[in-house]
């Protein structure tokens, strides 16, 4: 942290030792700062230029975080056969097949036996990378014996990211067996219990971690929360985030698992209250939002939305699309439909409207389709800017039907109907629009006919 307030205040660093510079690298490493490390593989080769430690992390921070591949190989070329952590550098950019990479991999574990900590990151990446976990997980003995607590680490972390569940929790037990009294691998251990729906274990787990260490309120919120899903003490894991809390009121963790608990408790308006409370002095925090948005008060989701816009949090319209498709995938249309028309009320465009107006449409909300119509598309001269699609305007057609405008219907039919859509490309889109005119068609057919056609035996919503 002195390093980097030393670079944020101006200051060369120049006053830290090779060793300094590595600790600080590898920690930034960890913490994804990636600021700090470009300024430690500067600060590194101008002060300490023939040092093998440092070379080695710039090189694969050229590979891994610059995509310089070519700068990453011109170094690693002349330190070719030294160490393991070069070969495995090397390995990577060539890249070659799984057999290939396998043969290769096992000529590291022979042949090198200089596996520091970082070396065994490296590693382990690299066979992420390479899709050799199967042979992590084959050879795991034998690169246990190089440096077994930080590989034994590493690939509890790659066998979470795999849900292997089961043998992540065999690793993590044999490292809480290594390292008995650090409570860091209990809590991991229990959070995988947790994934594996081991929950007595998992509970087992977290004490042990919280007989090390009593305090970690990261560890007492996981505690409570697999006392809440095991249905064997809620109003006790509720206590529990209470006091969390009033020993650390912006503690983001307990805030969220409070509120889910509550919501999920049925005290919708006590959930609600914990977040609002949280947002005023975090309104940025968009996990916090996901809460709101879920429990589904669209008062405050709307107001909470906007204040989340102002505190400049996401910046780009790609981001907001990108938010909303979260909840779209997951068929919360509310949700999804309230961030895109915060997005649109403040910048005034979007430019994929098929999302925003489906789950308008999905949500009933005919009455703000129509209102979108009349302000975005009535009223300028030319649509086109708009990137409107013709599935768009058929969402906007059913919308004036049921809200009873049916002449106005009529017209945005009629004109889409008899729109030329021979000049649509890719072929896949025009089948797309020859489906939205058949459709508009047979509206058009229920319209002029004298008979009551229930809208919902054509609405392909419905």
């Amino acid at each position: 942290m002195k390093f980097r307030a030393d670079l944020v205040s101006g200051h060369i660093a120049s006053g830290y030792d090779e060793n300094d510079l590595i600790e600080i690298y590898d920690y930034a490493n960890d913490i994804y700062d990636e600021y700090v490390q470009m300024e430690v593989i500067l600060s590194g080769a101008r002060i300490y230029p023939e040092s093998e430690e440092l070379a080695q992390r710039r090189a694969f921070f050229l590979y891994t975080t610059l995509s310089m591949t070519e700068g990453a190989v011109n170094i690693a070329l002349n330190h070719k056969g030294e160490t393991a952590l070069w070969a495995i550098l090397l390995l990577l950019v060539k890249h070659p097949p799984m057999e290939e990479s396998i043969k290769e991999m096992n000529s590291i574990v022979d042949t090198f036996t200089d596996f520091d900590d970082e070396t065994i990151i490296q590693l382990v990446d690299a066979c992420v990378e390479l899709e050799l976990y199967d042979w992590l997980k084959e050879n795991r003995e034998l690169i246990k014996k190089r440096y077994p607590d930080t590989f034994l680490y590493e690939l509890s972390q790659v066998a979470d990211g795999k849900r292997d569940y089961e043998f992540g929790i065999s690793v993590l037990e044999e490292l809480t067996m290594l390292e008995p009294f650090n409570s860091v691998y209990w809590h991991m251990l229990s959070q995988q219990y947790v994934n594996n729906d081991d929950y007595n274990n998992a509970l087992q787990a977290i004490d042990y971690a919280l007989a090390i260490d009593p305090k970690s309120t990261n560890m007492l919120v996981t505690k409570a929360q697999i006392l809440y899903d095991m249905n064997q003490d809620r109003e006790k894991a509720r206590s529990m985030m209470r006091e969390v809390l009033l020993e650390d009121p912006d503690n983001e963790l307990a805030n969220h698992t409070l509120a889910a608990m509550l919501a999920l408790d049925g005290n919708t308006e006590g959930a609600l209250a914990i977040i609002r409370n949280y947002l005023k002095e975090h309104p940025g925090d968009k996990e916090a939002i996901d809460h709101l948005l879920t429990i589904g008060n669209r008062e405050v989701d709307n107001e909470e939305i906007n204040r989340y816009f102002k505190s400049g949090a996401l910046s780009t319209e790609q981001e907001w699309v990108a938010w909303a498709d979260t909840f779209y995938q997951r068929e919360q249309y509310q949700a999804c439909a309230d961030i895109l028309l915060c997005r649109l009320y403040n910048t005034d465009s979007l430019f994929d409207w098929t999302q925003l107006l489906e789950s308008l449409y999905r949500c009933g909300r005919y009455a703000e389709v129509v209102e979108l119509y009349r302000k975005y598309v009535l009223r300028v001269r030319d649509i086109s800017g708009l990137s409107l699609s013709l599935p768009d305007a058929l969402i906007m057609v059913l919308s004036l039907l049921r809200e009873g405008y049916q002449t106005a219907a009529k017209e945005l039919a009629d004109f889409i109907v008899n729109y030329n859509i021979s000049d649509i490309n890719p072929y896949e889109k025009r089948l797309v629009a020859i489906g939205v005119q058949s459709v508009l068609r047979n509206i058009l057919d229920a319209i002029d006919s004298s008979q009551d056609v229930p809208l919902s035996s054509i609405d392909p919503f419905a």
